[in-house]
């Protein structure tokens, strides 16, 4: 799919929705779950096709919570995406891979891509939909037999706010 080049306005606003998807696998990644929901409209929907759609910042952050319960981590990564600004409203698609591990060592691996449609709010850009389609999902063998050694978390620039 081609989109028709932005105006300068459009790509403004594409940045900052680029930067609210990647926003939300940065907080998911630091298992950030109250942090995370803020990407979406104040009743801003998550869906996927084998979940019922979730409706508000605590049935998203209750969902999260529990379909990452019992995982050592998440490592989720939004990919380069397409974002489409009409006004005050977007259309947007971001590949996404997700590695986890559970408690009991096993490694996942999930492809996906989220369908967006997003909403300019006094806030700013904010998901006012995400549907989830999954791809793969699949328990890689390497990945499960390695050995995850911490190090210490890189810190973040200071609130330019």
């Amino acid at each position: 799919m081609i989109l028709p080049h932005p105006t300068d306005a459009q790509a403004t606003d594409i940045v900052a929705i680029t930067q609210l998807a990647v926003s939300y696998s940065e907080a998911i990644c630091r298992s950030a779950i109250d942090e995370a929901v803020l990407v979406y409209a104040d009743d801003g929907v998550l869906a996927s096709a084998i979940t019922d759609d979730v409706v508000g910042h605590a049935a998203i952050a209750e969902l999260i919570r529990t379909s990452t319960s019992g995982m050592d981590f998440v490592f989720q990564t939004t990919h380069a995406g397409l974002v489409h600004v009409d006004g005050d409203r977007a259309w947007a698609r971001f590949p996404t891979t997700e590695w986890a591990r559970l408690a009991d060592g096993t490694g996942i691996q999930f492809l996906g891509t989220y369908e967006d449609e997003v909403i300019r709010t006094p806030a700013g850009w904010r998901f006012q939909r995400r549907f989830l389609h999954g791809l793969v999902l699949g328990r890689p063998d390497s990945f499960a037999r390695s050995r995850v050694h911490p190090i210490a978390a890189p810190s973040l620039p200071p609130d330019p706010g």
